[in-house]
């Protein structure tokens, strides 16, 4: 197993961990929002939402599966991680089992760069918005119980950080609940594909990262599968988000609820 080709899916594992950052960082008929008016929505509310986390702890597993050069190999790693407004996390490895490889070149590298993203204070903001994607209202569903709406993303300018895919928008608070996508641009020649899938949870008024598989295919390699549990949230401590008149009106009337079994335990 090289080194150089673990370091490639180390590239291809951050598209996916920035995606999941966006997360949380056409009118048909007369009175239905466009796509351009959901996401622009989206982007005020999960703004409000950054604003107002003021804490968080939790304790997250990471699990590599790779198949490739040398066979089946697989690698975990549990860290635990502390937020505090604005932008400082602070992400400490408790412990790792399996492929002392794995572990050191790749989920180490995760979650030292993962750190070194949340130092930047725009960067999520600046990552996806209307003016840097093409959207396209798919339609609405109901997602684990809460109703969505579906949208086709795919970026104006293609780059190693920019991904093409789908996000599930919240039609009850405008909070993204899952986005699927692969890079729009291949981040080196060594991977043959990439492709990510983020689920996000509701706490409160808050909505925090749940879950991301992240899957790799190396020419020269193999494929890696990352799979990121962000755990129960222990500690989650937030401001009162109070929405004014004018976006009480506007929010569309919806029945929708987030079923958390294990957040109710």
């Amino acid at each position: 197993m090289k080194h150089q080709s673990l370091r490639r899916m180390v590239v291809g594992c951050m598209v996916s961990m920035m995606a999941c950052g966006m997360g949380w960082a056409q009118a048909q008929k007369q009175g239905e929002l466009t796509a351009e008016e959901i996401v622009g929505r989206m982007m005020e509310k999960n703004a409000e939402r950054q604003a107002a986390l003021e804490h968080y702890s939790s304790d997250r597993t990471y699990e590599l599966h790779y198949d490739g050069m040398g066979g089946k190999h697989y690698a975990e790693m549990v860290v635990h991680a502390e937020y505090t407004a604005p932008g400082r996390k602070q992400l400490t490895v408790v412990s790792e089992s399996g492929s002392k490889v794995l572990c050191r070149e790749v989920l180490r590298k995760l979650v030292e760069k993962e750190e070194e993203t949340a130092a930047k204070a725009d960067w999520q903001r600046s990552f996806f918005s209307a003016d840097t994607y093409k959207l396209k209202l798919l339609g609405r569903e109901q997602l684990e119980g809460v109703d969505t709406w579906v949208l086709q993303v795919d970026p104006k300018v293609e780059s190693k950080v920019a991904y093409r895919g789908k996000i599930w928008v919240s039609m009850d608070d405008f909070a993204t609940v899952r986005v699927v996508g692969e890079p729009s641009k291949n981040p080196s020649w060594l991977l043959e594909k990439a492709s990510f899938d983020s689920w996000y949870m509701r706490r409160g008024a808050i909505w925090v990262p749940e879950k991301n598989i992240s899957t790799t295919h190396v020419r020269i390699g193999g494929e890696a599968k990352v799979t990121i549990d962000y755990g129960r949230y222990q500690v989650l401590a937030s401001k009162e988000i109070k929405a004014t008149a004018e976006q009480t009106a506007q929010m569309p009337k919806v029945s929708g609820k987030v079923a958390l079994a294990s957040l109710a335990q």
